[in-house]
């Protein structure tokens, strides 16, 4: 997999990223992470030794947001000559061989140009799992219902870049829904699919982007939407109906209105780990092959 690149943007979090880097496990570890720091107050530091992949680590000297660090990766990626892109958030936890798989699913279709993959999502402060994504699964569907729901979780996607317009890219006008929009880009012009096994383990945090800048994430996909009306599709005004009923309702319920539209399932049942997130759900390398 020598041309993947795993793209981490990290602001302030060396512990996530640490958490991220820690429980990525591929048999296969010819791939190179690619770590952008957004000027983070205390600058990230990385030692390569610890890992069997590459990791390149870029840092801004000035701030410009979760968007700029991605675009900057997706820059920087693009001028290395990588052929695929993977994301991963710093703080969640990569399940075993994910790479490898979405990889070569990748690489054995004709028209394929971004996989994702459910998702778990569990406790940040306990551990345990909360519930299970329920993403639309092929291309057909995925550009159906996009208009009405996220239908890819940013960290689980991997991108095939020789296949979709070098122009594409995060945009900043459309704060904390900037996956969203770029995914759907590529959803209604090139084939998607998302895996249905749960790839990354994702944390519901108490002060994580997209708690902390809910309203304001919610506000964004209104004006996407009302900036681009589809007055024939009555997904569209479920949306807008959808987004408008989630600014009234506390964030609390949302899980459970989730679950009535069919977004989530519960989750199978674990015990709190020990020492929380840090206690992955996949095959722990050996120190010795860490260091």
């Amino acid at each position: 997999m020598k041309d993947l690149a795993v793209l981490i943007t990290v602001y302030n979090d060396q512990d996530g990223l640490d958490t991220a880097l820690d429980s990525i496990c591929e048999a296969d570890n010819s791939f190179t992470v690619v770590v952008v720091d957004g000027a983070s107050e205390v600058a990230t530091k990385i030692d390569p030794g610890r890992y069997p992949f590459g990791v390149v680590l870029l840092r801004q000297e000035e701030r410009s947001g979760i968007i700029g660090g991605l675009n900057a990766g997706l820059e920087y990626i693009r001028e290395q000559g990588f052929t695929y892109l993977a994301r991963l958030d710093a703080g969640d936890l990569h399940r075993e061989n994910r790479l490898a798989i979405q990889y070569d699913r990748l690489r054995r279709s004709d028209s394929l140009a971004m996989v994702g993959s459910n998702a778990l999502y569990r406790s940040e402060e306990t551990g345990e799992n909360l519930f299970v994504t329920r993403l639309p699964l092929k291309s057909k569907a995925i550009r159906r219902w996009s208009v009405f729901r996220t239908c890819f979780i940013h960290p689980t996607v991997m991108i095939r870049l020789d296949r979709i317009d070098d122009s594409l890219r995060y945009e900043s006008r459309y704060l904390h829904i900037e996956d969203y929009v770029l995914f759907t880009k590529i959803a209604e012009r090139y084939e998607t699919e998302n895996l249905p096994e749960p790839l990354v383990d994702c944390f519901v945090r108490e002060g994580g982007i997209s708690r902390s800048n809910d309203r304001a994430q919610l506000i964004s996909g209104l004006r996407h939407h009302l900036h681009h009306p589809r007055p024939l599709n009555v997904l569209w005004y479920a949306y807008l109906l959808k987004r408008t009923a989630y600014l009234l309702v506390p964030f609390s319920l949302r899980r459970h209105i989730k679950g009535c539209l069919g977004f989530v399932s519960p989750a199978p049942k674990s015990p709190p780990p020990h020492s929380g997130r840090r206690e992955a759900p996949v095959a722990r390398k050996p120190e010795a092959a860490r260091r």
